[in-house]
């Protein structure tokens, strides 16, 4: 039910009346090194069974993303398995693995929502279908909230590769680019990269 019934991103597409567009959304990307903590998280997946989504989203995209949030607590707040839920009718209700916040310290979910990622086992197509519609859904929460942004971020990641999206308005821009784990300091510095626009967007 809800985000889950979206299994392609052309039937995301459709129903929303999106456009899409496949471009390289990041030109420059600062390398950003893990941090102690994150490495040694990731040393503990090594021995772990990572045999299933719910084992690679605990063991490897948490500790990912909370490396992330951590830099940046001044700023954000990161939650887990909270629900966007706007349309039911439509699909567009039910739980996000994580989302970003401008929100910074805020025990519930706050808006505005500026970037979601969604965990997928092994169909990264499948992630990237239902990102999208978590992404539209928290566009228009945002609206809702009276708090709208320029744009949103989303990513679908299987752990292993990760690739980004930004809507903008009825324009979804999908990233030509993956980027997979062995190349993290990347992971991170498109994460830090998309923290620094929004932080630059709130100053003006």
């Amino acid at each position: 039910m809800g985000y889950s019934n979206f299994k392609r991103l052309k039937q995301v597409l459709q129903k929303f009346g999106l456009n899409d567009i496949r471009e390289t959304l990041f030109a420059e990307i600062p390398s950003v090194e893990p941090s102690e903590r994150l490495q040694q998280a990731l040393q503990i997946a090594k021995i772990i069974p990572l045999t299933n989504e719910k084992a690679k989203s605990e063991w490897l995209i948490a500790p990912i993303l909370t490396d992330v949030f951590m830099a940046h607590t001044h700023l954000i707040s990161l939650y887990s398995g909270e629900e966007i839920n706007v349309d039911a009718n439509n699909d567009l209700a039910g739980a996000c693995d994580f989302i970003f916040s401008l929100a910074p310290n805020s025990y519930e979910l706050h808006t505005p929502i500026f970037a979601l990622t969604e965990a997928k086992d092994e169909d990264l197509d499948y992630g990237i279908a239902q990102c999208t519609a978590q992404m539209y859904a928290a566009q228009l929460l945002n609206e809702q909230e009276n708090k709208p942004l320029p744009y949103i971020y989303g990513c679908a990641t299987t752990a292993g590769e990760w690739r980004f999206l930004k809507l903008e308005n009825k324009t979804l821009y999908v990233d030509k680019n993956s980027y997979f784990l062995p190349e993290l300091p990347k992971i991170l510095g498109v994460f830090h990269l998309i923290i620094k626009q929004f932080a630059n967007e709130k100053e003006v």
